[in-house]
């Protein structure tokens, strides 16, 4: 029998995402710590595994996407956008992000995705006519929340995307509720390097 010392590093296929979007930019390792919640062990892991499948770099000033982390970052995109902050909801932090080509799905299941996943609560929208509007009665969003839709505008809409909101307790909890739901609708999408980091 072989015994592990310490904490097993632990990370989620939602923080492995995050991760390669926040590393667009280089950033350092206590820095991801902090805004995603996990600890520094984990993270370590995490990018030990995305530097051995090449796409990221590792310098003085943190760690950052290779040429092939940026061609990696593209694939994810054609599918799901970077979660952005939007502000506030019920005085949660609230993230958001754009699913390309949604297909069909029930509101009431991808809230409780986000539920299970840490979130307080979710909103999901669809964009008509350049407007985040309520898919049931194609009401728009900026009737009830116009604080909220302004912020929305920090996305790049198109016609037909899913808007995903999430607010939760903390802003990593947000963050990583917003793209679990993404992968709960695009999952099986995503390159098949970025799935083996959490096999």
């Amino acid at each position: 029998m072989s015994w592990k010392r310490g904490a097993y590093p632990e990370f989620t296929l939602e923080d492995a995402v995050a991760v390669i979007f926040l590393l667009q930019n280089p950033v350092g390792r206590k820095t991801i710590s902090e805004i995603l919640e996990l600890g520094e062990g984990s993270v370590r892991t995490l990018l030990r595994k995305l530097s051995a499948l090449g796409l990221i770099e590792s310098s003085q000033r943190g760690h950052a996407l290779s040429g092939k982390g940026k061609e990696t970052v593209e694939k994810i995109s054609e599918h799901f956008s970077e979660a952005v902050e939007v502000g506030n909801v019920e005085g949660k932090p609230a993230y958001a992000l754009l699913v390309r080509n949604p297909g069909e799905f029930k509101s009431i299941e991808l809230r409780d995705e986000a539920i299970r996943f840490h979130a307080r609560g979710a909103l999901l929208l669809v964009v008509r006519e350049g407007k985040a509007v309520f898919p049931e009665d194609g009401r728009p969003l900026s009737e009830t929340m116009p604080e909220l839709a302004g912020e929305l505008e920090k996305l790049p809409l198109e016609e037909g995307d899913l808007v995903v909101v999430t607010w939760a307790d903390t802003p990593a909890k947000a963050l990583k509720s917003t793209y679990h739901v993404a992968l709960f609708l695009k999952g099986e999408e995503l390159p098949e390097e970025i799935k083996s980091l959490v096999r």
